[in-house]
């Protein structure tokens, strides 16, 4: 049996916090990759988010963005692999959201040339929300778009997604997850991300990618998650582990619950079984 290689969720899973990883959990953690800990994270965030949102936190081995779009390396904040979406098919994904009245509020491509990513963003939040025009959007439409995200009122995005499906059914990786933060900030109806990637995209398949360029092997790997878009990762490593904020869908694809993620669930899992992963 070889050495574990731990991977984590961010949101709802690794941050204890909704600003990011708290002060002292990063100084933990450290302290822990220090000793020899292989930890890394897998997220939907993209690489810029997802630093804000790790702070110091030591990122020696690459880690899985944009819902496994991408691959990259946070130390020198390059991109290692990338998956795209037929040029087709992204201009069908566009005309059907237009017809819908819905516009992307981030839409994401990689420049091969420039070996340059570009992510255009809209706004969201507690100040509303502006998706992005036609000509912040459209120029980026030649060059391999890794994804188009899109964000609205569930009522509005059921019928888009469901025509999406409908059309390109496993020519495309659709995730399609509650905006929770909004809840949160009570503001009404409930809102969603709907988030179309490459059809070789997903958590699962980029771990997979990760796992043969580590030359590690999958049984050695140990997951931790907490929504739809983590579970067949959580099925695919040798150890699936939910926090207890998961859904019960999670819950059931893992193997075991631990404390939520505002308890600090993951890092109590590792403190606790510190001689078996160091």
């Amino acid at each position: 049996m070889g050495k574990k290689f731990l991977l984590s969720d961010l949101d709802g899973t690794l941050l204890d916090t909704p600003e990011g990883l708290s002060a002292n959990y990063i100084a933990t953690l450290n302290q822990l990759i220090d000793e020899g800990l292989d930890f890394s994270i897998a997220t939907g965030r993209d690489m810029v988010k997802a630093k804000e949102a790790i702070g110091d936190l030591q990122t020696k081995w690459p880690v899985i963005l944009t819902n496994g779009a991408l691959l990259g390396d946070m130390t020198t904040m390059q991109y290692l692999e990338h998956t795209y979406i037929g040029g087709e098919i992204v201009q069908e994904i566009l005309k059907i959201g237009e017809g819908y009245g819905i516009m992307p509020i981030v839409f994401a491509a990689f420049d091969k040339k420039a070996s340059t990513m570009h992510f255009n963003k809209g706004k969201w939040g507690k100040k509303g929300i502006r998706a992005l025009t036609e000509q912040e959007y459209r120029p980026l439409v030649g060059f391999d778009v890794v994804s188009i995200q899109f964000h609205a009122a569930k009522d509005r995005l059921d019928p888009f997604q469901n025509n999406l499906l409908k059309r390109f059914g496993s020519k495309i990786n659709l995730i399609y997850i509650e905006d929770v933060s909004y809840s949160q900030w009570n503001i009404e109806g409930r809102w969603f991300w709907l988030e179309i990637n490459s059809h070789e995209a997903g958590k699962e398949k980029m771990l997979d990618r990760l796992v043969r360029h580590l030359h590690r092997e999958m049984k050695d790997v140990i997951v931790f998650g907490d929504n739809i878009n983590d579970i067949e990762m959580l099925k695919a490593a040798g150890l699936g582990i939910a926090v207890a904020n998961a859904p019960d869908e999670v819950k059931k694809a893992a193997q075991i619950i631990i404390p939520s993620n505002r308890d600090g669930g993951v890092i109590q899992y590792i403190l606790e079984h510190k001689g078996e992963l160091i």
